[in-house]
């Protein structure tokens, strides 16, 4: 992401949050699950001529913090398992660790939207598979850093609890990740 696409996303965060007043902040967890779509491209795979593209099951928490003005910082782990099994007991995994932050926008009674952009750490791992890296050099596991950005639709079911879905894309060094999550907030 440029600096540019940055830039435009701090001001409309800053701007939505002046458009609203809440009454306290609160800290929360979220853990939650879903689903992930990993491309592998060309050329990461040792003896691999195709692209690769796959789904995984994708599991995770986040912890933030919600300042009363509606600013979400968190961070967060995932992990995403996809195993073959009809095909050599092919196994992949990519964990990633992330920090993110955003903003928290109600637009309806009880739902809010909430846009967010971060940067995480990951690493994408096979079992049977050699991975390359930039450098053509040959891994079990491959590490990187990337900025992502995600919107997340939420609903209030309590005082202390929320459920809602997310939407996360990243451009990774190895190729791309697109993940949805089923979530569910609790709030401190």
């Amino acid at each position: 992401m440029g600096k540019a696409k940055w830039l435009v996303a701090g001001l409309l965060a800053c701007g939505a949050g002046a458009a609203q007043a809440q009454e306290s902040g609160s800290v929360y967890i979220a853990p939650f699950v879903g689903y992930s779509h990993l491309r592998i491209d060309n050329g990461r795979v040792f003896d691999e001529t195709e692209t690769l593209r796959f789904d995984a099951l994708h599991v995770g928490a986040t912890f933030g913090y919600r300042a009363p003005f509606g600013l979400i910082v968190e961070v967060g782990r995932s992990d995403a398992i996809h195993a073959d099994i009809f095909q050599d007991n092919v196994f992949y995994s990519l964990k990633q660790t992330y920090g993110a932050i955003g903003w928290q926008v109600p637009f309806a009674d009880g739902w809010h939207i909430t846009p967010r952009v971060g940067r995480g750490r990951w690493v994408l791992g096979a079992d049977d598979r050699v991975l390359l890296d930039n450098a053509g050099e040959r891994h079990h596991e491959v590490t990187g850093w990337d900025n992502f950005w995600e919107v997340g639709l939420l609903r209030d079911v309590g005082s202390v609890a929320s459920m809602g879905i997310n939407f996360k894309d990243v451009d990774q060094e190895f190729g791309h990740t697109r993940i949805g999550e089923f979530t569910v907030r609790f709030r401190f």
